[in-house]
Protein backbone atom coordinates (compact mmCIF):
# COMPACT_ATOMS: atom_id res chain seq x y z
CA UNK A 1 0.00 0.00 0.00
CA UNK A 2 1.47 3.32 -1.07
CA UNK A 3 1.53 6.38 1.16
CA UNK A 4 -0.52 9.42 0.26
CA UNK A 5 0.82 12.93 0.67
CA UNK A 6 -0.67 15.43 3.09
CA UNK A 7 -1.81 17.79 0.32
CA UNK A 8 -4.08 15.08 -1.12
CA UNK A 9 -5.57 14.36 2.31
CA UNK A 10 -6.10 18.08 2.87
CA UNK A 11 -7.87 18.31 -0.51
CA UNK A 12 -10.10 15.38 0.45
CA UNK A 13 -10.91 17.00 3.80
CA UNK A 14 -11.69 20.31 2.09
CA UNK A 15 -14.11 18.56 -0.29
CA UNK A 16 -15.69 16.72 2.63
CA UNK A 17 -16.11 19.96 4.60
CA UNK A 18 -17.75 21.70 1.63
CA UNK A 19 -20.02 18.71 1.11
CA UNK A 20 -21.07 18.63 4.77
CA UNK A 21 -21.79 22.36 4.61
CA UNK A 22 -23.88 21.79 1.48
CA UNK A 23 -25.86 18.99 3.18
CA UNK A 24 -26.49 21.10 6.30
CA UNK A 25 -27.65 24.05 4.20
CA UNK A 26 -29.78 21.81 2.00
CA UNK A 27 -31.39 20.14 5.02
CA UNK A 28 -32.11 23.52 6.61
CA UNK A 29 -33.78 24.78 3.43
CA UNK A 30 -35.80 21.56 3.05
CA UNK A 31 -37.05 21.89 6.62
CA UNK A 32 -37.88 25.58 6.12
CA UNK A 33 -39.71 24.86 2.86
CA UNK A 34 -41.41 21.75 4.29
CA UNK A 35 -40.50 19.87 1.11
CA UNK A 36 -40.46 16.21 2.12
CA UNK A 37 -39.69 15.01 -1.41
CA UNK A 38 -36.32 16.76 -1.35
CA UNK A 39 -35.11 14.33 1.32
CA UNK A 40 -34.62 11.74 -1.43
CA UNK A 41 -32.37 14.15 -3.33
CA UNK A 42 -30.31 14.74 -0.22
CA UNK A 43 -29.93 11.00 0.39
CA UNK A 44 -28.97 10.42 -3.25
CA UNK A 45 -26.32 13.13 -2.99
CA UNK A 46 -24.92 11.59 0.20
CA UNK A 47 -24.70 8.14 -1.41
CA UNK A 48 -22.98 9.54 -4.52
CA UNK A 49 -20.49 11.49 -2.39
CA UNK A 50 -19.69 8.31 -0.47
CA UNK A 51 -18.68 6.65 -3.73
CA UNK A 52 -16.78 9.78 -4.77
CA UNK A 53 -14.70 9.53 -1.60
CA UNK A 54 -14.03 5.87 -2.40
CA UNK A 55 -12.44 7.09 -5.65
CA UNK A 56 -14.95 5.89 -8.25
CA UNK A 57 -14.67 7.90 -11.48
CA UNK A 58 -18.32 7.40 -12.38
CA UNK A 59 -19.36 8.82 -9.00
CA UNK A 60 -17.16 11.87 -9.49
CA UNK A 61 -18.87 12.64 -12.79
CA UNK A 62 -22.32 11.97 -11.34
CA UNK A 63 -21.52 14.35 -8.48
CA UNK A 64 -20.29 16.99 -10.92
CA UNK A 65 -23.55 16.56 -12.86
CA UNK A 66 -25.62 16.82 -9.69
CA UNK A 67 -23.82 20.00 -8.61
CA UNK A 68 -24.30 21.53 -12.08
CA UNK A 69 -27.95 20.59 -12.18
CA UNK A 70 -28.53 21.84 -8.63
CA UNK A 71 -26.90 25.21 -9.33
CA UNK A 72 -28.96 25.76 -12.48
CA UNK A 73 -32.25 24.66 -10.88
CA UNK A 74 -31.74 26.75 -7.74
CA UNK A 75 -30.78 29.89 -9.65
CA UNK A 76 -33.72 29.44 -12.02
CA UNK A 77 -36.10 28.84 -9.11
CA UNK A 78 -34.98 32.02 -7.35
CA UNK A 79 -35.37 34.06 -10.55
CA UNK A 80 -38.77 32.67 -11.52
CA UNK A 81 -40.28 32.43 -8.03
CA UNK A 82 -38.66 35.47 -6.43
CA UNK A 83 -42.01 36.93 -5.36
CA UNK A 84 -43.31 33.67 -3.91
CA UNK A 85 -40.22 32.59 -1.95
CA UNK A 86 -39.33 33.95 1.44
CA UNK A 87 -36.15 35.97 1.72
CA UNK A 88 -34.59 33.15 3.76
CA UNK A 89 -35.28 30.56 1.05
CA UNK A 90 -34.11 32.88 -1.73
CA UNK A 91 -30.81 33.75 -0.09
CA UNK A 92 -30.27 30.18 1.10
CA UNK A 93 -30.92 28.83 -2.39
CA UNK A 94 -28.48 31.28 -3.94
CA UNK A 95 -25.81 30.40 -1.36
CA UNK A 96 -26.42 26.72 -2.06
CA UNK A 97 -26.11 27.33 -5.82
CA UNK A 98 -22.80 29.15 -5.34
CA UNK A 99 -21.51 26.39 -3.03
CA UNK A 100 -22.48 23.78 -5.64
CA UNK A 101 -20.50 25.67 -8.27
CA UNK A 102 -17.51 25.92 -5.93
CA UNK A 103 -17.63 22.15 -5.26
CA UNK A 104 -17.94 21.50 -9.00
CA UNK A 105 -14.93 23.67 -9.83
CA UNK A 106 -12.90 22.21 -6.97
CA UNK A 107 -13.58 18.64 -8.08
CA UNK A 108 -12.55 19.40 -11.64
CA UNK A 109 -9.50 21.60 -11.04
CA UNK A 110 -7.82 20.37 -7.83
CA UNK A 111 -4.73 18.36 -8.67
CA UNK A 112 -4.34 17.27 -5.06
CA UNK A 113 -7.92 15.96 -5.01
CA UNK A 114 -7.33 14.11 -8.28
CA UNK A 115 -4.17 12.69 -6.72
CA UNK A 116 -6.26 11.46 -3.79
CA UNK A 117 -8.79 9.85 -6.16
CA UNK A 118 -6.01 8.11 -8.10
CA UNK A 119 -4.45 6.86 -4.85
CA UNK A 120 -7.86 5.61 -3.67
CA UNK A 121 -8.49 3.74 -6.94
CA UNK A 122 -5.02 2.21 -6.84
CA UNK A 123 -5.44 0.97 -3.27
CA UNK A 124 -8.99 -0.34 -3.53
Amino acid sequence: MLQIDQAALKARNTLLAMFILLCILDTTLVIAARDRWAIGRILLTIVVMYFVLLGHKWAKWVMISLCSFLAVILATMVILLSGKLSLFLSIGSLIMAVLSIIILIYMVTSRDLNSYFAWKRQNS
